[in-house]
């Protein structure tokens, strides 16, 4: 005994099927044709699923809780530099260090380890405030992470300070 073909109303063999689809959301609706269908999957097992985020900083993959912990403390930075008494050019000289100490440790690449250590260490010799917010700045676990990745004369001067401080 046969089993029966199965037929679609334009007469096409229906007994094995092809959709294409074009999009699979992660709520489980599939959108093929330009109509939209309920899809339920039993993968055989547990799937595990990780929305986690990761961005690039200093040429370091990290997690966006990382790096807003990263922008809170050259924010502190920032606010020591605003709230030190210094005169115009001192003060213009702090601002540019801080810029370039915020750019190289914020880009997507790895910081170039002359520029970063020349103005972190500037900055820490202007005064008391401010050397307290590079040392607040360079004690970030993502900071650690980013001059190690850099090496050189960065990871050195990163841990003089650090074993300056402990």
């Amino acid at each position: 005994m046969s089993t029966p073909k199965k037929t679609g109303r334009d007469g096409t063999d229906q007994s094995s099927m092809q959709i294409d689809v074009k999009h699979i959301s992660a709520g489980g609706n599939v959108v093929f044709a330009g109509r939209d269908a309920h899809l339920s999957v039993n993968t055989g097992g547990d799937v595990d699923h990780n929305n986690t985020m990761t961005i690039t900083v200093g040429g370091v993959e990290t997690s966006q809780e990382m790096y807003d912990q990263l922008v809170l403390s050259l924010q502190q930075l920032e606010d020591a530099i605003t709230n030190t008494s210094l005169d115009t050019e001192t003060q213009e000289e702090a601002e540019f260090h801080r810029e370039a100490v915020e750019k190289q440790l914020t880009s997507e690449k790895a910081p170039n380890g002359k520029i970063l250590t020349h103005a972190a260490r500037r900055l820490y010799k202007m005064s008391p405030a401010i050397a307290g917010a590079i040392v607040t700045v360079f004690s970030e676990p993502l900071v650690g992470q980013i001059v190690m990745a850099a090496g050189g004369l960065a990871q050195r001067f990163y841990e003089a300070l650090l074993s300056q401080q402990g």
